[in-house]
């Protein structure tokens, strides 16, 4: 799941005021993997999501709404990654190019989901 999704998710369940715990026992799952959603460890099923939404009182695709990214995020994005030394300059190089091939396609978000794909790997 994307990490905005992963947020979303936390804070659609704390603006209905219940726990992790609370939330599993509504869906009839563990509290475990309540968590799993919300930490980005394990995806849900669309049997789970749809239970979710309803619970919720959101529809699926609210749910799963993604946010685009602004042009301040990516100039704070690209500050942070040019700037990050816990990226190697190989990785910054594969970076670039993956960057360098969606802009002439004029795809920033498939640029944006790369580069998230990347962090994560780094962490």
């Amino acid at each position: 799941m994307d990490y905005i999704i992963i947020e979303k998710l936390k804070k659609l369940r704390k603006s209905k005021k219940i726990t992790q715990e609370q939330l599993a026992e509504k869906l009839d799952i563990s509290r475990s993997k309540v968590s799993s959603w919300e930490t980005n460890r394990r995806d849900m099923s669309i049997t789970e999501a749809i239970r979710l939404a309803n619970i919720y009182e959101v529809s699926l695709d609210n749910l799963f709404e993604i946010k685009k990214i602004t042009e301040e995020e990516y100039v704070k994005i690209s500050d942070k990654f040019l700037k990050g030394t816990n990226i190697s300059l190989e990785e910054k190089v594969k970076i670039i190019e993956l960057i360098r091939e969606t802009l002439k396609k004029n795809n920033i978000d498939e640029f944006y989901e790369t580069y998230k794909m990347t962090q994560n790997a780094t962490k």
